[in-house]
């Protein structure tokens, strides 16, 4: 019998550790588009993009040791995709339909009182060993192969979702596509275009002047440490 009582007691200790490992990578997250989405070459009111949050397992500084694979817009694309954490895919939009309307914002969580909920709690990504910058990563396909992306930092790195500052107000991450909250690393963003900003991919992805001083702070942070090895 004690046997039994012994077993008993294990399988309740396993399955509290289960629940807390399983509440432990689980985030609330609230998401918004609220800048419309255009591409470089010949636009029009029909094009679709799509759109995903995550991060990079090495962070922006990653993009400096990409290879020649990464070249081009597809080529770039299948580079993002093996190399970062996708928190949210939000699927196809059409980039002039845009606004700022409950139509693009969404609430993932247990709140179903929510009228944006679409879902429950999302897989967090936060890790303590990989870069947890926020990025939005934008592509444009003609239905064949991607043509155009767009690469954008929001500001901020994901949290993990057992923070205690994050647990007490109920929510782990609230983050926004907007062309006046974002860095375009890729791309373009144009927060004065009328009437909520707009973000603009490209066919080549070169860095824009943010990011070649992101990169130049990145390079001589790297210089240093070698020398400092050597």
């Amino acid at each position: 019998m004690k046997k039994t009582s012994t077993n008993i007691s294990t399988l309740i200790v396993a399955s509290l550790l289960s629940w807390s490992n399983v509440q432990a990578q689980t985030a609330e997250v609230t998401a918004s588009l609220l800048s419309t989405i255009g591409r470089q070459g010949e636009v029009t009111t029909s094009d679709t993009f799509q759109v995903s949050f995550g991060s990079l397992n090495g962070g922006l500084a990653s993009l400096l040791t990409k290879d020649s694979s990464a070249n081009g817009a597809a080529g770039f694309s299948s580079w993002y995709a093996n190399n970062s954490r996708t928190l949210l895919n939000w699927g196809t939009v059409t980039g002039s339909a845009i606004t700022s309307s409950d139509t693009y914002i969404r609430y993932f969580g247990l709140d179903e009182s929510v009228e944006t909920r679409a879902g429950g709690q999302l897989n967090s990504i936060w890790s303590s060993t990989l870069d947890n910058r926020a990025l939005a990563f934008v592509s444009y396909s003609d239905g064949s192969a991607i043509q155009e992306v767009g690469l954008y930092d929001l500001g901020f790195s994901w949290t993990s979702p057992t923070d205690p500052v994050a647990v007490s107000f109920g929510l782990s991450e609230n983050f926004t596509l907007s062309a006046e909250q974002v860095t375009a690393i890729y791309g373009a963003a144009n927060a004065s275009a009328l009437p909520t900003g707009a973000l603009t991919t490209s066919s080549v992805p070169e860095p824009s002047s943010f990011s070649l001083m992101l990169f130049g702070a990145s390079a001589l942070v790297a210089l240093r440490r070698l020398r400092k090895n050597v």
